[in-house]
């Protein structure tokens, strides 16, 4: 599924469960994953992620970092996105790893220096001015990641649709896949952001949530039901 971005707190709940739950993505030969690196207010982010961040921030080390992205590159195909806030560049000094551990960085208040990672993903709303867009188009890689709407992740009760309104400038002024985030559930809402003209989703919240619940069955269960909707729109497209 090259058209989904999970999100996962680096060793959440643990460095053991956290590879399993990697085994589960590579299964379903999901394209892309942000790896989550905690910060101590991730204040962008709601209650399920904010969780799995005050449980792993207080072992993680720049070290630890390090070797878990050197296991992921050894085992997994999937592209690697870290994500962060500015509080996690400085504080695990993410500008020291070596550029060949991960494909880009995301980070979510501040931007960076294209020289100084291996790629960066940038987020997209519809309160950017023209310029910036076409400024941080030029400097994006991977993919453009648009915002469904304004507000935390994981907090919203409906997927919102204010992407459609930047999505098709964005989609003539790029040749990355775009793909849409925040307040991504069901199948539902992956099938209404793919009939909208966006390459992809991408789900964070949703699958921790469905991990917490039960674990590997739930989100193997979860996985299933999206490749359906993914599988059925690659098919309407051809």
């Amino acid at each position: 599924m090259n058209n989904l971005v999970l999100y996962v707190t680096i060793n959440y709940p643990s460095r053991e469960k956290f590879f399993e739950i990697l085994d589960v993505i590579e299964q379903f030969q999901v394209g892309y994953v942000e790896i989550g690196i905690p910060v101590k207010n991730p204040h962008l982010d709601g209650g399920v992620v904010r969780n799995t961040q005050e449980l792993v921030f207080p072992t993680l080390t720049q070290e630890e970092i390090a070797s878990v992205l050197k296991e992921v590159r050894r085992r997994y195909h999937f592209k690697v996105i870290l994500m962060t806030y500015c509080e996690g560049i400085e504080h695990f000094q993410l500008g020291r790893l070596p550029t060949r551990l991960y494909d880009a960085i995301l980070c979510v208040d501040k931007e960076l220096e294209e020289t100084d990672y291996s790629g960066l993903v940038h987020i997209f709303t519809n309160n950017l001015d023209q310029a910036t867009v076409n400024e941080l188009l030029a400097s994006s890689s991977q993919f453009v990641y648009i915002v469904s709407g304004e507000g935390k992740t994981g907090e919203f009760e409906q997927l919102p649709d204010d992407y459609t309104k930047l999505l098709p400038y964005i989609k003539e002024h790029t040749q990355l896949p775009v793909f849409v985030g925040f307040g991504v559930k069901t199948p539902a809402d992956v099938a209404s952001i793919l009939a909208n003209g966006a390459d992809g989703a991408i789900i964070g919240s949703e699958f921790i949530k469905r991990f917490n619940e039960a674990q590997l069955f739930g989100i193997v269960n979860y996985l299933r039901e999206l490749e359906k909707v993914c599988k059925k729109s690659l098919l309407t497209k051809n």
